[in-house]
């Protein structure tokens, strides 16, 4: 009775002071990446002076070792495979921070006072980020807008951003509502140029020659040739104006000029299109700053509470998250199915071995009240529960309580057959087993420790690093064995066999 009672007010108690929960854990960033993205049609100039300037500007960052500035495309990167080849309009400075033991402060902090010495530059769209560390996923935040006009999936696209960008934690907004290049465009008027006797070959041809040119000889230097291009002269190609001046010859030779039979505009070329299950689809992607009470799932709750209140979506179009959320509700689906297959394994066994439902009864009960231990030590190190390292943790831990329990049961078992009655055996054999299950638990706990904590012993060197940076990453998953097989432990020599004793009597009343 009081047992459910502790289990349901530790969940509820996560739930209200809790750091909430995390696909993998949050590292310190190993280097900086400030990426550059340029309008279309910017030339290589462009970007490279907007570069220069962001290299000004991160001069002076603190724990900065060397940066690297790649003009025109991301560069490569051994972290991001998908980040390399030339793009033309993309750009990126990478600043490398000092080794982990060396730096004067948390490099996330040092990756905010990087975002805020680059804001304000106009011409571009700069983004601060940082490598991906562990698996592959997608970003903490993404959003599609499903609908048919793609055109009106851009309008939505932007009118979400500038309403979500206010979400406390929430940066790198961006989209993949690709708009295309800048072109000038010639509509030309079939009728007019029939009644004037212009082909339309002859105005696409006349046009195309005055502005990319045409090969008309080659002019040799010994064994080398150089094509030689006519076309109109810089200041002729600058305006839309001269080119209406351009003229084309009627079937009898004479110049009609372009003005008369076509139109000169300006506009966007046709951009890329992407579909997901046959709709189309804007994405919409953003990081999340993490902070004490902020996490992934708090600010997508926010984000989500915007789109349905404040933005009216056409009939037809809807939104749905997709990127890290999705797969880390695929992860969770999977872990929870592990933990009960292997629940269901471990019962089955017992009860093959012991043939009795109390002995099984009370082992798994042991194991599903180890959770207590599990949440108040993520609630007293301020730690979010980590959907996969966690979890792996607590079905790590099951496997370590279910050993310390079996061995206590088993030799209460072995008792009564020799003759020891009921409670005497229970007491027994709490005594004569209190050291194996202890030295087992507190192995188990000592071996995590360092884990946990980061400490990085150097023998040969005789150093002892603390917080190393492996502990952000196994820190989750050693708190959740060690927390947990505390209080397990106590369960084991308490709540085990009182568990065990009463479940007996039960079984006693029924036979």
């Amino acid at each position: 009775m009081y047992k459910r009672q502790i289990l349901a007010g530790t969940v509820v108690l996560y739930g209200i002071v809790g750091q909430g929960a995390e696909f993998f854990p949050e590292m310190d960033p190993r280097e900086i990446w400030i990426d550059v993205e340029v309008p279309s049609g910017s030339n290589l100039e462009t970007s490279d002076a907007i570069i220069t300037e962001l290299e000004a500007r991160t001069l002076e960052t603190s724990d900065l070792e060397h940066g690297i500035a790649s003009v025109g495309s991301k560069g490569v990167s051994l972290t991001d495979f998908g980040s390399f080849g030339s793009v033309g309009t993309e750009s990126r400075l990478t600043l490398d921070l000092l080794d982990h033991k060396d730096r004067r402060q948390n490099s996330r902090r040092t990756m905010e006072q990087v975002r805020e010495k680059v804001a304000g530059i106009s011409g571009a769209e700069i983004k601060v980020d940082k490598p991906a560390e562990g698996p592959q996923t997608g970003k903490p935040v993404t959003i599609r807008v499903i609908g048919d006009d793609f055109t009106r999936l851009g309008g939505l696209s932007r009118d979400i951003q500038a309403r979500i960008r206010g979400v406390p934690g929430l940066v790198n907004l961006d989209d993949d509502f690709d708009e295309g290049k800048p072109e000038i465009r010639l509509v030309v008027d079939r009728t007019q140029a029939m009644v004037l006797g212009v082909s339309t070959s002859a105005i696409a041809t006349t046009v195309q020659t005055a502005i990319r040119g045409v090969e008309a000889s080659e002019y040799r230097v010994g064994e080398d040739e150089y094509d030689i291009r006519v076309r109109l002269r810089p200041e002729s190609r600058v305006s839309i104006d001269e080119l209406g001046n351009l003229t084309v010859p009627d079937e009898d030779g004479i110049p009609v000029p372009i003005r008369s039979v076509a139109r000169l505009e300006t506009g966007v070329g046709p951009g890329s299109i992407r579909r997901v299950d046959l709709r189309r689809v804007v994405t919409i992607e953003g990081d999340v700053l993490r902070a004490p009470g902020r996490t992934d799932d708090t600010v997508r709750a926010a984000v989500a509470e915007i789109l349905e209140s404040e933005v009216e979506w056409p009939l037809g179009y809807r939104w749905e998250f997709a990127g890290s959320n999705q797969e880390e509700d695929e992860s969770q689906r999977f872990l929870q199915r592990a933990f009960v297959i292997a629940v269901l394994l471990i019962t089955l066994v017992l009860v093959t071995q012991f043939n009795s439902l109390i002995l099984p009864g009370t082992v798994m009960l042991s194991v599903v009240l180890s959770l207590i231990g599990v949440l108040w030590g993520l609630i007293l190190t301020r730690t979010p529960f980590g959907i996969v390292m966690t979890g792996i943790g607590v079905i790590s831990l099951a496997g370590v309580v279910v050993n310390n329990a079996i061995v206590l049961c088993d030799f209460i078992v072995r008792l009564r057959r020799e003759g020891s009655e009921k409670t005497q055996a229970v007491v027994d054999a709490g005594a004569i087993r209190l050291r194996p299950v202890l030295l087992t638990a507190v192995t188990t706990i000592l071996g995590l420790i360092p884990l946990t904590l980061g400490i990085n012993i150097g023998f040969f060197e005789g150093t002892i690093e603390f917080g190393a940076e492996s502990s952000q990453w196994w820190g989750p998953m050693g708190v959740a064995v060690i927390a947990g097989l505390t209080v397990a432990t106590v369960l084991t020599l308490v709540i085990v066999p009182v568990t065990y004793h009463t479940l007996d009597e039960v079984s006693e009343v029924f036979h």
